[in-house]
């Protein structure tokens, strides 16, 4: 195997965040599908709970596989990173009929007073109904589509990793909008007759071959920024921007076709689905519910004191608390990778390098820089070159910092990087020296460094887990005082001679 095929290979950028919701969804689904299963619900099948797994790992596979780690360098693989996001992923986790599983897996307590009332309640019904019409779903699934595919847009999100996660979400949400009628997953009902299905696909098969034919017969890179990386593979951006569009143009086109066929299939057969009801018993002690079994050895004393519904409130409390910091926590962690810029590229003797860095001025302290190193002539990437960087203040006698590059710390294992000590602020110089056997080049890099910003930086992850444990919290004491006074209105009725008898 080469060493281009290794690198490819070893370049996963794994997001813890995104990494432990995903796992915390699937042992959520498992656990409501088997509950569901042992009291016999026929609506659930294995093979949706497969499909489901499959869709998360999908889901995984697009935000922390070298597709997503290469995305910024080659436009082929932020394609069909979007392809699985938008193509794949959403409607084989439809497929798996997720709502039922996801509430019944959740605690007691959360699916009763949370999930259950969200799901009856009339506004988020209406809003639902709404984006599942055909032509919102259609117009949602267009606007996100054309909208990020725009060159200031996409620029946006190739700039900053916090408007490329933003664009992945649209991708993923607005797909989901889309394949809900497609799928049509249980326990939903369909607006719309099935054979309108197949229209409404033809239509968003025409506007992909649109999108996908501009990408191909463009006769310049519609992208700067890919037009400015140097280029890995060898060939250039403008066949790399018609690659990427040829991949959405037969990607896209084979998604929406081919459920079309089938649907349109079974519709001129005159087949429908019958699905058999048979009752539902309790799954309160299957062996899945653990909750159940946690309740179990709590001492009997607690349990009359505190009763069943205060212990799962407790418990629900605890497992939230523990989830939501525990996401938070991963949330904080940023890669360095994923927020770093082109800030200089140049040739000497047999190397062409291209230097990675924070965007803007970069403020006093560490500061990650990767170095990319290629033959000049055939623009390979060369992984077994030394690289060595020095860190000097301008007028200053002596390097401050000396440090030794390497692929290790990189996600990009075409990239060897360092931490670059940058203790003052002012005008530095950044010289970065390439040695590969006899041969010796060496680059300087003007940096202006600018004081850090000592001043408090906001934890967001941890303020979004706060506010939503406030909005959960508010929604549970708005749901019991309404509760309350209806009960107290019918209790004032019965009193005053009214014909409703206490239940």
């Amino acid at each position: 195997m080469s060493s281009a095929s290794q690198a490819v290979l070893l370049s996963w950028s794994v997001p813890p965040a995104a990494s432990f919701a995903l796992a915390l969804t699937a042992v959520v689904y498992l656990r409501g599908w088997f509950l569901m299963r042992w009291a016999r619900v026929p609506f659930v099948p294995a093979w949706r709970a497969i499909c489901f797994l499959l869709g998360l790992i999908t889901l995984w596979v697009a935000l922390a596989s070298p597709l997503d780690t290469l995305s910024s360098f080659i436009i082929t693989a932020h394609m069909l990173q979007h392809m699985l996001l938008m193509m794949l992923a959403p409607p084989l986790i439809l497929l798996g009929a997720p709502l039922i599983p996801l509430v019944r897996g959740l605690p007691i307590f959360a699916a009763r007073e949370f999930a259950g009332s969200f799901l009856n309640w009339r506004p988020a019904q209406r809003i639902g109904s709404a984006l599942t019409r055909l032509p919102v779903a259609l117009i949602v699934m267009g606007v996100a589509t054309f909208a990020w595919h725009t060159p200031r847009l996409y620029e946006l999100a190739l700039s900053s990793s916090s408007w490329h996660e933003l664009e992945h979400a649209c991708f993923f949400i607005a797909s989901l909008i889309f394949w809900w009628p497609v799928v049509q997953p249980w326990p939903s009902q369909p607006q719309a007759p099935r054979w309108a299905i197949v229209p409404y696909l033809l239509i968003a098969d025409l506007l992909n071959t649109t999108l996908s034919a501009i990408l191909v017969f463009a006769d310049r890179v519609l992208y700067p920024s890919y037009a400015a990386m140097p280029r890995l593979f060898g060939f250039s951006a403008l066949h790399d921007q018609a690659a990427s569009g040829a991949i959405m143009w037969v990607m896209g086109s084979m998604a929406f076709l081919v459920p079309a066929v089938i649907i349109a299939v079974q519709c001129l057969s005159g087949k429908t689905v019958v699905l058999k009801f048979q009752p539902i018993q309790r799954a309160d002690n299957s062996p899945i519910n653990w909750l159940a079994r946690l309740f179990s050895l709590v001492p009997g004393g607690i349990r009359r004191r505190f009763g069943a519904r205060k212990l799962e409130a407790i418990t629900f409390v605890v497992l939230f608390t523990v989830a939501g910091l525990c996401l938070a926590a991963l949330a904080s962690r940023d890669s360095d990778d994923d927020n770093q810029v082109l800030r200089m590229r140049g040739t000497s003797g047999p190397f062409a390098i291209a230097v990675f860095a924070a965007p803007g001025e970069l403020p006093a302290g560490s500061n990650t820089v990767a170095v990319l190193v290629q033959d000049r002539n055939t623009q390979e990437a060369l992984q077994d070159a030394g690289v060595d960087m020095f860190a000097q203040q301008k007028d200053g006698a002596q390097p401050t910092w000396v440090a030794r590059a390497s692929a290790e710390d990189s996600e990009n294992k075409f990239l060897q990087s360092a931490d670059i000590e940058l203790p003052s602020e002012g005008n530095w110089s950044l010289s970065v020296r390439v040695k590969r056997g006899l041969d010796t080049a060496e680059w300087t890099l003007p940096l202006q460094v600018v004081k850090a910003d000592s001043g408090f930086a906001l934890p967001w992850a941890y303020i979004t887990f706060l506010v939503l444990a406030v909005v959960l919290g508010l929604a549970f004491l708005g749901h019991h005082r309404a509760g309350r006074a209806m009960a107290a209105r019918d209790f004032t009725a019965v009193i005053l001679g009214g014909n409703k008898p206490l239940t």
